[in-house]
């Protein structure tokens, strides 16, 4: 297509080009004829101007990249040279005159754009009307040949041979572009055929994607729900079991158990996570910022952890539909937070301001740090380096996922042995 689209521009080109020369050339000859046989000197004079105006615009089209700015100029220098002809021959709209100016409609409707060729047709219509009402109200503009026979027989052959080559190098022009247009309305059709296939099969491997997306969220939530119960209720035997006399080795499998459940709990705990994100629009859960915190505070508190918190907000709704996100962004990066603290109990900072419409937050631990080469990975999906041999590689994934969501972006400062900081941004 772009290749036909191409071959066209550039027989459109080589049709200024040869309308140049082809002026240039008329210009010329009939210069000489006025000079030689006709005997008009101001005539002469006028072509001879007319062949050194067409002669620059042929050099100037040489160059491909302006020559579609010399198209209009040349039309009405065309136009303007053969009025003057008119007007210092005396007028008359014998045969010669009639077919140059004929010829020079032709040549201009061809290179003018096509959007202004209706343009063009009514200015010539009107021109020659004027040249007529002109010479039926003054006879002296009316060409008198009484004398002339000679002259005027001369002068229609010339112009019958310049309208023949003229003419045949139009219509060769005309045949190479008619079958430019055939190819490209045969490309574009080709393509248009391609174009409805591939629609249809995007739109059923659309369909078979959704069905499959659908499936794949059915079976996150119910193994986030179905396959936690059998887990919480081995989690309840093992509570059961730490209250009873058993012997210290059996003792010690009751907790190796119940750290394996409370790891796939954990787990499952994160799927879900993933499938509230997904339909965080669908269903959204109202719940206050202010809440969210109050609950961390006391949860982190009760279990012996150290936590600051500092919640500087005046514009932010309070019940803003994304909190239901920012409560999941809260819970992994707390997690996260204890997991891999230092000590026994984890020592948290979290700072929540905005600015400029964004929400800003920042949390804070005191724990091993993260490594700066593992910076662009720590949210990717169950990645774990080896200094971090701890958790299930979902935590950070989760966080980075319903930031997506919210199209926030996160960025990590971290110093091994001292802490890590995450800093959060979110537009409201």
């Amino acid at each position: 297509m772009e290749q036909a689209q191409n071959k066209v521009l550039q027989l459109e080109y080589q049709l200024f080009n040869l309308a140049c020369i082809i002026s240039a050339a008329a210009a010329l000859a009939i210069a000489l004829l006025d000079i030689f046989v006709t005997g008009h000197v101001v005539s002469f004079f006028l072509d001879l101007t007319g062949f050194v105006i067409f002669s620059i615009f042929y050099y100037l089209s040489k160059n491909e990249s302006i020559y579609r700015q010399l198209v209009f100029p040349f039309v009405i220098i065309l136009y303007t040279l053969i009025n003057l002809s008119w007007f210092f021959q005396g007028g008359g709209f014998n045969f010669s005159d009639t077919v140059i100016f004929f010829l020079i409609f032709i040549v201009s409707l061809l290179i003018i754009p096509r959007k202004y060729r209706i343009h063009l047709i009514i200015f010539t219509s009107i021109n020659i009307l004027t040249l007529i009402i002109i010479e039926n109200v003054n006879t002296d503009f009316r060409y008198q040949y009484t004398d002339r026979a000679m002259e005027v027989f001369v002068s229609d052959i010339f112009v019958i041979l310049l309208f023949a080559i003229g003419g045949y190098l139009i219509l060769n022009f005309k045949r190479k572009y008619e079958d430019l247009s055939g190819q490209l309305i045969e490309t574009y059709e080709k393509v248009k055929e391609s174009n409805i296939d591939l629609e249809n099969t995007i739109h059923k491997r659309t369909s078979e994607l959704k069905k499959v997306n659908k499936e794949l969220d059915r079976l996150f939530y119910r193994s986030s729900h179905d396959f936690r119960r059998p887990l919480t209720t081995l989690m309840g035997i093992n509570e059961v079991a730490r209250l009873m006399d058993l012997r210290e080795d059996t003792m010690q499998l009751f907790k190796m158990m119940n750290t394996t459940v409370g790891s796939m709990d954990n787990m499952l705990k994160k799927f879900y996570n993933l499938y509230e994100i997904s339909h965080y629009l669908e269903e959204k859960r109202l719940v206050s910022l202010s809440a969210i915190v109050e609950k961390y505070e006391d949860q982190l508190l009760k279990e012996g952890h150290i936590i600051k918190t500092v919640v500087n907000l005046k514009k932010y709704d309070d019940m803003d539909p994304k909190n239901s996100l920012i409560d999941i962004i809260f819970l992994n990066l707390i997690e996260n937070a204890i997991l891999f603290s230092s000590g026994k109990h984890a020592e948290i900072s979290l700072k929540i301001t905005e600015n400029k419409n964004f929400l800003n937050i920042q949390v804070e631990d005191k724990g091993i740090g993260i490594d700066e080469i593992y910076y662009d990975r720590i949210f990717e999906m169950y990645f774990r380096s080896n200094e971090r041999p701890h958790g299930n590689g979902l935590g950070l994934y989760v966080v980075k996922t319903a930031l997506d969501r919210l199209h926030g972006s996160i960025t990590v400062k971290s110093e091994k042995k001292r802490y890590t900081q995450f800093n959060i941004s979110i537009p409201y």
